[in-house]
């Protein structure tokens, strides 16, 4: 019986040795920061602002006819941003009043603007945002400059 050697042709050999060196090349390239995609394009391994600092994410949302409440209008901005409203039991009484307020229709076009700046223009200048970053809980509560005094927490139309 003969044995057939393979036969390694001058070609094959300088693909293989081009395709090792290629290689050790894109693995000297990427850092423990950088992670390489593409031929020519690495991505910097870190999370981005928004990924760290969720209410920092860009909103920009033309609001449905149906929404009609400034309520109506940060539930539907809260909603897949990670964060909830704290429950109404636990919320300050001038959310109750923040809610029922008729969405402006100068509001009803948002952005771009990030979500933290988005929540205090719905809430306007007499109630402040109020953050747990800890549970992810959004509230209000009544700015502190404003005399309470001076406000009707009666919501009368």
């Amino acid at each position: 019986m003969t044995r057939t050697e393979p036969k390694i042709t001058c070609t094959l050999l300088v693909a293989i040795i081009g395709l090792l060196a290629a290689s050790i090349t894109l693995a000297s390239n990427v850092t423990a920061d950088n992670w390489q995609v593409g031929r020519y394009q690495t991505v910097t391994l870190q999370p981005t602002e928004q990924q760290i600092d969720l209410l920092s994410t860009i909103v920009e949302r033309e609001l449905p006819e149906q929404i009609s409440t400034v309520g109506e209008a940060i539930t539907l901005l809260l909603d897949g941003s990670g964060y909830r409203l704290l429950s109404a039991k636990l919320a300050d009484p001038y959310r109750v009043m923040l809610f029922a307020i008729p969405l402006p229709e100068v509001q009803r076009t948002l952005g771009p603007v990030s979500l933290r700046q988005a929540l205090q223009l719905l809430s306007g200048p007499g109630l402040r945002p109020v953050i747990d970053p800890t549970y992810r809980l959004v509230s209000f509560e009544l700015e502190t400059t404003i005399a309470t005094s001076d406000v009707d927490v009666s919501c009368s139309q």
